[in-house]
């Protein structure tokens, strides 16, 4: 897989567990993680600033992305299974049943059915 793939596909699935994280740290932080969120919006590269975020090089970056982010728990598994929008990473989600229809954390669209 693509390097800058998987690292917005950690980034989309631990985006909210990222936020809380990132809200205890310094306003400096906070403003990486802002630019992070923009440049990934806009789909530009998003890897180096993630090093930049956890305070490592680009190679311990995708070893780290490959456990999951600082701060974000596992998951739950569950019935129905969801994808990103506009197939930019290969983050899934699977609410529960009857649940709502997730929405990609970056973009604020909804998730599409698998």
């Amino acid at each position: 897989m693509d390097a800058e793939r998987a690292a917005l596909t950690t980034l989309c699935r631990e985006f909210d567990a990222l936020i809380g994280e990132t809200g205890l740290h310094s306003p400096a932080r906070q403003e990486l993680l802002a630019r992070i969120v923009t440049e990934a919006r806009a789909r530009r590269p998003v890897l180096t600033l993630l090093g930049q975020l956890l305070n490592i090089d680009r190679e311990t970056t995708l070893r780290t992305l490959a456990t999951g982010l600082p701060g974000a728990g596992p998951g739950t598994a569950r019935q129905e299974t969801f994808r990103c929008p506009d197939g930019a990473c290969d983050r899934t989600a699977t609410p529960p049943p009857a649940g709502a229809i997730p929405r990609c954390a970056v973009m604020g669209q909804l998730m599409e059915r698998r």
